[in-house]
Protein backbone atom coordinates (compact mmCIF):
# COMPACT_ATOMS: atom_id res chain seq x y z
CA UNK A 1 0.00 0.00 0.00
CA UNK A 2 2.94 2.24 0.46
CA UNK A 3 4.42 1.58 -2.98
CA UNK A 4 2.68 4.53 -4.78
CA UNK A 5 4.04 6.96 -2.21
CA UNK A 6 7.49 5.38 -2.54
CA UNK A 7 7.33 5.77 -6.33
CA UNK A 8 6.50 9.47 -6.01
CA UNK A 9 9.36 9.97 -3.56
CA UNK A 10 11.94 8.27 -5.76
CA UNK A 11 10.93 10.05 -8.96
CA UNK A 12 10.77 13.31 -7.03
CA UNK A 13 14.29 12.70 -5.74
CA UNK A 14 15.52 12.12 -9.28
CA UNK A 15 13.93 15.36 -10.46
CA UNK A 16 15.49 17.20 -7.53
CA UNK A 17 18.94 15.86 -8.46
CA UNK A 18 18.62 17.06 -12.06
CA UNK A 19 17.19 20.42 -10.95
CA UNK A 20 20.12 20.91 -8.60
CA UNK A 21 22.57 20.04 -11.38
CA UNK A 22 20.98 22.53 -13.76
CA UNK A 23 20.84 25.21 -11.07
CA UNK A 24 24.56 24.81 -10.49
CA UNK A 25 25.20 25.70 -14.14
CA UNK A 26 23.16 28.93 -14.05
CA UNK A 27 24.21 32.38 -12.76
CA UNK A 28 23.53 32.89 -9.06
CA UNK A 29 21.63 36.15 -9.66
CA UNK A 30 20.79 38.55 -12.46
CA UNK A 31 22.65 41.85 -12.45
CA UNK A 32 24.42 44.15 -14.89
CA UNK A 33 27.84 42.70 -15.72
CA UNK A 34 30.64 44.40 -17.67
CA UNK A 35 31.93 41.47 -19.69
CA UNK A 36 34.23 43.04 -22.29
CA UNK A 37 36.31 46.10 -23.14
CA UNK A 38 38.64 47.26 -25.88
CA UNK A 39 41.47 49.72 -26.48
CA UNK A 40 43.13 50.92 -29.66
CA UNK A 41 46.54 49.42 -30.39
CA UNK A 42 47.66 52.99 -31.11
CA UNK A 43 45.89 55.18 -28.59
CA UNK A 44 46.60 58.37 -30.55
CA UNK A 45 45.23 57.12 -33.88
CA UNK A 46 41.89 58.77 -34.62
CA UNK A 47 39.76 55.84 -35.77
CA UNK A 48 36.42 57.62 -35.40
CA UNK A 49 34.95 60.09 -37.88
CA UNK A 50 31.71 62.10 -37.52
CA UNK A 51 30.41 64.09 -40.49
CA UNK A 52 27.09 65.61 -41.59
CA UNK A 53 25.68 65.92 -45.10
CA UNK A 54 22.38 67.74 -45.29
CA UNK A 55 20.36 66.33 -42.40
CA UNK A 56 22.16 62.98 -42.15
CA UNK A 57 25.04 62.55 -39.74
CA UNK A 58 27.31 59.55 -40.31
CA UNK A 59 29.58 58.00 -37.70
CA UNK A 60 32.23 55.52 -38.81
CA UNK A 61 35.10 53.82 -37.00
CA UNK A 62 37.63 51.18 -38.02
CA UNK A 63 41.07 49.96 -37.07
CA UNK A 64 43.19 47.56 -35.05
CA UNK A 65 42.34 47.13 -31.37
CA UNK A 66 42.97 44.93 -28.34
CA UNK A 67 39.74 43.26 -27.23
CA UNK A 68 39.33 41.43 -23.92
CA UNK A 69 36.55 39.50 -22.20
CA UNK A 70 36.26 39.71 -18.42
CA UNK A 71 34.29 37.63 -15.95
CA UNK A 72 33.40 35.01 -18.59
CA UNK A 73 34.82 31.51 -18.08
CA UNK A 74 35.09 28.62 -20.52
CA UNK A 75 36.52 30.66 -23.41
CA UNK A 76 39.24 29.16 -25.67
CA UNK A 77 41.61 32.06 -24.96
CA UNK A 78 42.64 34.33 -22.13
CA UNK A 79 43.93 37.89 -22.13
CA UNK A 80 43.62 40.52 -24.87
CA UNK A 81 42.90 39.42 -28.42
CA UNK A 82 44.11 41.39 -31.43
CA UNK A 83 41.04 42.33 -33.45
CA UNK A 84 39.66 44.54 -36.19
CA UNK A 85 36.98 46.97 -35.07
CA UNK A 86 34.34 48.40 -37.42
CA UNK A 87 31.31 50.58 -36.74
CA UNK A 88 28.90 52.50 -38.92
CA UNK A 89 25.82 54.47 -37.87
CA UNK A 90 23.59 57.26 -39.13
CA UNK A 91 21.10 59.69 -37.62
CA UNK A 92 18.78 62.24 -39.19
CA UNK A 93 17.95 63.82 -35.83
CA UNK A 94 19.09 67.34 -35.02
CA UNK A 95 21.34 67.68 -31.98
CA UNK A 96 20.32 69.48 -28.81
CA UNK A 97 22.54 71.93 -26.93
CA UNK A 98 22.23 72.91 -23.30
CA UNK A 99 21.70 76.64 -24.02
CA UNK A 100 22.63 78.07 -27.41
CA UNK A 101 25.30 75.78 -28.94
CA UNK A 102 28.03 78.21 -27.96
CA UNK A 103 31.62 77.30 -26.94
CA UNK A 104 31.66 74.83 -24.06
CA UNK A 105 27.94 74.13 -24.31
CA UNK A 106 26.78 70.52 -24.00
CA UNK A 107 25.62 68.70 -27.14
CA UNK A 108 23.58 65.49 -27.57
CA UNK A 109 22.43 64.00 -30.86
CA UNK A 110 20.09 60.97 -30.58
CA UNK A 111 18.46 58.54 -33.01
CA UNK A 112 21.46 56.63 -34.42
CA UNK A 113 20.91 53.28 -36.14
CA UNK A 114 23.80 51.06 -37.15
CA UNK A 115 26.06 48.16 -36.24
CA UNK A 116 29.53 47.30 -34.95
CA UNK A 117 31.83 44.27 -34.89
CA UNK A 118 35.08 43.06 -33.37
CA UNK A 119 36.61 40.37 -35.59
CA UNK A 120 39.44 38.26 -34.18
CA UNK A 121 42.88 38.64 -35.82
CA UNK A 122 44.72 36.57 -33.23
CA UNK A 123 43.88 33.11 -31.83
CA UNK A 124 40.96 32.38 -34.17
CA UNK A 125 41.19 34.74 -37.17
CA UNK A 126 37.86 35.72 -38.68
CA UNK A 127 35.66 34.74 -35.75
CA UNK A 128 33.13 37.13 -34.22
CA UNK A 129 34.38 38.20 -30.79
CA UNK A 130 31.45 40.57 -30.35
CA UNK A 131 29.07 42.36 -32.68
CA UNK A 132 25.89 44.31 -32.27
CA UNK A 133 23.03 46.03 -34.06
CA UNK A 134 21.18 49.06 -32.72
CA UNK A 135 18.11 50.69 -34.21
CA UNK A 136 15.38 53.23 -33.58
CA UNK A 137 12.40 51.17 -32.43
CA UNK A 138 10.44 53.96 -30.75
CA UNK A 139 11.05 57.63 -30.16
CA UNK A 140 14.40 58.73 -31.68
CA UNK A 141 15.01 60.65 -28.46
CA UNK A 142 15.01 57.48 -26.37
CA UNK A 143 15.95 54.61 -28.70
CA UNK A 144 18.89 53.95 -30.96
CA UNK A 145 22.36 55.23 -30.07
CA UNK A 146 23.36 58.79 -29.23
CA UNK A 147 26.46 60.91 -29.63
CA UNK A 148 27.42 63.35 -26.86
CA UNK A 149 30.11 66.01 -26.72
CA UNK A 150 30.65 69.67 -25.91
CA UNK A 151 30.98 72.47 -28.45
CA UNK A 152 34.68 73.07 -29.05
CA UNK A 153 35.55 70.10 -26.80
CA UNK A 154 38.22 67.44 -27.26
CA UNK A 155 36.13 64.34 -26.69
CA UNK A 156 32.73 62.79 -26.31
CA UNK A 157 30.87 59.52 -26.10
CA UNK A 158 28.79 57.21 -28.23
CA UNK A 159 26.26 54.97 -26.46
CA UNK A 160 23.79 52.30 -27.50
CA UNK A 161 21.74 50.58 -24.82
CA UNK A 162 18.58 48.56 -24.34
CA UNK A 163 16.34 48.45 -21.30
CA UNK A 164 13.68 46.05 -20.06
CA UNK A 165 11.06 48.12 -21.89
CA UNK A 166 12.91 48.11 -25.21
CA UNK A 167 14.45 44.68 -25.81
CA UNK A 168 14.93 45.03 -29.58
CA UNK A 169 16.93 48.26 -29.61
CA UNK A 170 20.35 46.64 -29.10
CA UNK A 171 21.13 43.05 -30.06
CA UNK A 172 24.52 41.54 -29.16
CA UNK A 173 25.98 38.42 -30.79
CA UNK A 174 29.23 36.48 -30.54
CA UNK A 175 30.72 33.19 -31.69
CA UNK A 176 31.73 32.57 -28.08
CA UNK A 177 28.91 33.96 -25.92
CA UNK A 178 25.21 33.35 -25.40
CA UNK A 179 23.00 36.33 -24.56
CA UNK A 180 19.78 34.34 -24.01
CA UNK A 181 17.57 35.79 -21.30
CA UNK A 182 19.03 39.29 -21.34
CA UNK A 183 16.88 42.15 -20.10
CA UNK A 184 19.47 44.87 -20.66
CA UNK A 185 22.46 45.44 -22.95
CA UNK A 186 24.87 48.33 -23.21
CA UNK A 187 27.66 49.37 -25.58
CA UNK A 188 29.52 52.48 -24.50
CA UNK A 189 32.41 54.21 -26.27
CA UNK A 190 34.56 57.03 -24.95
CA UNK A 191 36.04 59.33 -27.60
CA UNK A 192 39.10 61.56 -27.38
CA UNK A 193 40.31 63.98 -30.04
CA UNK A 194 43.81 65.44 -30.44
CA UNK A 195 42.33 68.84 -31.26
CA UNK A 196 39.39 70.77 -29.75
CA UNK A 197 37.61 70.49 -33.07
CA UNK A 198 34.04 69.45 -32.38
CA UNK A 199 31.78 72.14 -33.76
CA UNK A 200 28.19 72.63 -34.84
CA UNK A 201 26.77 73.85 -38.12
CA UNK A 202 23.87 76.27 -38.51
CA UNK A 203 22.28 76.85 -35.10
CA UNK A 204 18.52 77.26 -34.69
CA UNK A 205 17.62 78.10 -31.12
CA UNK A 206 19.51 75.48 -29.15
CA UNK A 207 19.64 72.86 -31.93
CA UNK A 208 22.21 72.09 -34.62
CA UNK A 209 23.82 69.29 -36.59
CA UNK A 210 27.54 68.54 -36.19
CA UNK A 211 29.54 70.91 -38.38
CA UNK A 212 32.72 70.09 -40.26
CA UNK A 213 34.38 66.77 -39.43
CA UNK A 214 35.14 65.49 -35.96
CA UNK A 215 37.83 62.77 -35.61
CA UNK A 216 38.69 60.92 -32.42
CA UNK A 217 40.36 57.91 -30.85
CA UNK A 218 38.17 55.55 -28.87
CA UNK A 219 37.84 52.88 -26.21
CA UNK A 220 34.77 51.01 -25.05
CA UNK A 221 33.02 48.77 -22.55
CA UNK A 222 30.15 46.31 -22.97
CA UNK A 223 27.71 44.99 -20.40
CA UNK A 224 24.52 42.97 -20.11
CA UNK A 225 21.96 41.85 -17.55
CA UNK A 226 22.35 39.02 -16.83
CA UNK A 227 25.97 38.53 -17.90
CA UNK A 228 26.53 36.30 -20.95
CA UNK A 229 27.53 32.64 -20.74
CA UNK A 230 30.09 30.74 -22.77
CA UNK A 231 28.49 29.02 -25.77
CA UNK A 232 30.37 25.80 -24.92
CA UNK A 233 29.75 24.46 -21.38
CA UNK A 234 32.84 24.22 -19.21
CA UNK A 235 34.19 20.77 -18.23
CA UNK A 236 32.99 21.39 -14.66
CA UNK A 237 29.48 22.00 -15.99
CA UNK A 238 29.52 18.65 -17.80
CA UNK A 239 30.63 16.94 -14.57
CA UNK A 240 27.81 18.47 -12.53
CA UNK A 241 25.16 17.69 -15.14
CA UNK A 242 26.57 14.21 -15.69
CA UNK A 243 26.44 13.52 -11.95
CA UNK A 244 22.81 14.60 -11.86
CA UNK A 245 21.85 12.36 -14.78
CA UNK A 246 23.72 9.39 -13.27
CA UNK A 247 21.87 9.92 -10.01
CA UNK A 248 18.55 9.97 -11.82
CA UNK A 249 19.43 6.75 -13.68
CA UNK A 250 20.35 5.04 -10.40
CA UNK A 251 17.07 6.04 -8.73
CA UNK A 252 14.99 4.89 -11.71
CA UNK A 253 16.88 1.58 -11.87
CA UNK A 254 16.20 0.91 -8.16
CA UNK A 255 12.55 1.81 -8.69
CA UNK A 256 12.29 -0.61 -11.63
CA UNK A 257 13.75 -3.48 -9.59
CA UNK A 258 11.40 -2.77 -6.69
CA UNK A 259 8.44 -2.80 -9.07
CA UNK A 260 9.48 -6.09 -10.65
CA UNK A 261 9.88 -7.70 -7.25
CA UNK A 262 6.40 -6.55 -6.27
CA UNK A 263 4.90 -8.08 -9.44
CA UNK A 264 6.71 -11.40 -8.91
CA UNK A 265 5.56 -11.72 -5.29
CA UNK A 266 2.00 -11.06 -6.30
Amino acid sequence: MNRPAMKFTRVGSAAAIVAAALAATMPASASVVTFAQYFQTDGALQQWSITTSGTTTTVTASGSVLFQFSGVSGLPFAGPEGATFTLTATSTQVGNCGISCGPGDSYVQPGYAGSFAFTDDDTAPGTDLLSGVFSVTGSPATTGAQFSSSVGGTGGSFNASATAGNLLQLVLTSDYLSFIGQTEEDASWSLSSLLPNFSTGTVTGNQAYPGGEFNAAGSGTFSSNPGPLSEVPEPATFVVMGGGLMGMAWVLRKHKKATQCGVTKA
